[in-house]
């Protein structure tokens, strides 16, 4: 059984926002044949955030059957774009129920998928961050209250991993990157570390700004970026058990 990650699919939802202006041309077809022919039936993919265009779930739900499409069981993760997400885990138990393929989501929780546990939360853009490119596609601004409060549901994700059965490998998967190239640790990466994953898988960064993502190993950690365009349009593998 396999470990996939893929950030930022950015699909179009029933508001057809189609990608063509950021060079990905005729998104997302490409990376549907990329997936099928990457995935099996029975391994697992992590949808590191901004899953959809949509604003609301009315908006969401043919973006969802297309990835229930798509081989694989899938643990989704909420991006600073999924407005359609919401903060009601029983609302989104219910959206996501129709969709046989999806074997859970991370909301202030971990999953536990095959011999992996996955916990984390959607982050933020932290002090020590870089300057980013702007724009729909970039960085957001810092926000000190945000930073905080993601510290909270990626410690609450933490504390309901550390309730389940031991022997499961541990890996984080977050959207906003916990740590970037210049390699100062952040609330993020020090929380991160401690818990001691095996690896931490992120999103959020795009063209000019993939540059400015920490990849490779750190306290511990290997860290991988996975958003769509940094990782070719193709599900990255993390892991094989």
């Amino acid at each position: 059984m396999r470990l996939f990650a893929l950030g930022d699919v950015h699909l179009p939802s029933t508001r057809r926002k189609d990608m063509d202006r950021f060079g990905w041309t005729g998104h997302p077809e490409p990376l549907g044949r990329a997936w099928d022919q990457s995935v099996g039936q029975e391994d697992i993919v992590i949808l590191a955030g901004d899953i959809s265009w949509a604003t609301k779930p009315t908006e969401v739900l043919e973006d969802l059957r297309w990835l229930d499409e798509r081989p694989g069981k899938k643990v989704l993760l909420r991006g600073n774009h999924d407005y359609w997400w919401g903060d009601s885990a029983a609302k989104l138990r219910k959206l996501f129920q129709p969709f046989a393929s999806f074997a859970g989501f991370i909301h202030n929780c971990a999953v536990e998928a095959g011999p992996w546990l996955i916990a984390g939360s959607r982050l933020w853009t932290v002090p020590e961050a870089p300057p980013l490119p702007g724009g729909e596609l970039g960085d957001e601004a810092q926000r000190p209250d945000h930073v905080e409060r993601e510290l909270r549901r990626l410690e609450l994700s933490f504390a309901d991993a550390r309730g389940k059965p031991p022997g499961l490998a541990r890996v984080v998967a977050v959207h906003f990157p916990p740590l970037y190239s210049n390699g100062l640790p952040t609330a993020f990466s020090r929380a991160i570390e401690a818990y001691q994953p095996a690896v931490c898988v992120y999103g959020h960064l795009h063209g000019p700004g993939i540059s400015a993502g920490f990849q490779g190993e750190h306290g511990g950690v290997r860290y991988v970026l996975a958003s769509c365009d940094a990782a070719g349009f193709a599900p990255v593998l993390l892991d094989q058990r």
